[in-house]
């Protein structure tokens, strides 16, 4: 199993309201950490289009297409570049999308591809869901995952997000996933949670954390993000993280910071 644990602690500051509608979005981002004493650093683009325009004015900017219940297909590419000598790019590729028809059904589709040079993995994932009311969805995922060697990874999740207003243009968002995980090998779990504090509709503080355990192998990771809005059609935002994985006994720990933005149309 393969993760990039991200986690961490930041502070901005903002003020003010900003609804502008939008239809697509495109963003970048830069990385840089380490994983089992070895640095890495890395660069990403990622877009997302709306089938209707997303309306902005139903809470903070960084839920709108979730509040809008927007239909919406997407992309993200992301190169990683370890720091050792004839080492690998390491390519993530991901297209999907979201459909929410007018009854309030949810259907979900990924395709992602990993390519570490001499092992590729691919992953299929599909989702079906539905939002319990206006603020709040409930989706139930299954991802297949195969690498060139012909090991399968199979997860069932269920996730959960919501976003609750509170006084004075404040709300706050949660998230709940709860996951089960069967190897070619070993079965096992996956829990995490996460909060975000918007003391705005611009801008938010968050918080999350997660726990595996397949076999012999677990792992934990925690982290904290913010996002910020300077103008209602750019925004920007920062993770940090640190997290640690256990096999027989063997720990591997890493961490990193993931810095982006995104411009709105």
């Amino acid at each position: 199993m393969k993760k990039l644990l991200l986690a961490s602690a930041i502070a901005l500051a903002a003020a003010g309201q900003a609804y502008a509608d939008y239809q697509f979005e495109v963003g970048g981002v830069y990385t840089d950490g380490e994983i089992a004493n070895t640095n890495f650093d890395g660069l990403g683009v990622a877009g997302e289009f709306h089938f209707d325009k997303v309306d902005t004015s139903k809470g903070p900017l960084a839920e709108a297409s979730f509040l809008d219940k927007s239909s919406f297909v997407n992309f993200a590419f992301l190169s990683l570049e370890p720091d050792l000598p004839n080492a690998n790019d390491i390519d993530v590729t991901n297209v999907g999308g979201r459909f929410v028809t007018a009854t309030n059904i949810i259907i979900e589709a990924d395709f992602s591809t990993l390519d570490a040079g001499n092992n590729d993995t691919d992953t299929i994932r599909v989702g079906v869901g539905t939002y319990l009311n206006d603020n709040s969805d409930v989706v139930v995922s299954y991802s297949s995952e195969e690498d060139d060697n012909n090991n399968d990874v199979d997860y069932l999740n269920v996730d959960f997000h919501g976003v609750n207003p509170l006084n004075q243009g404040a709300s706050i968002a949660y998230d709940v996933n709860l996951g089960y995980i069967d190897t070619d090998t070993d079965s096992g779990y996956q829990i995490a949670v996460g909060g975000t504090y918007y003391f705005n509709a611009m801008f938010g503080l968050g918080l999350n954390a997660g726990i595996a355990d397949v076999g012999d192998t677990s792992s934990d990771e925690v982290s904290v993000e913010a996002s910020f809005f300077p103008t209602e059609q750019v925004s920007l935002f920062v993770m940090i993280s640190d997290g640690s994985q256990e096999t027989n006994n063997v720990d591997i720990d890493s961490d990193a910071i993931l810095i982006g933005g995104s411009l709105r149309f």
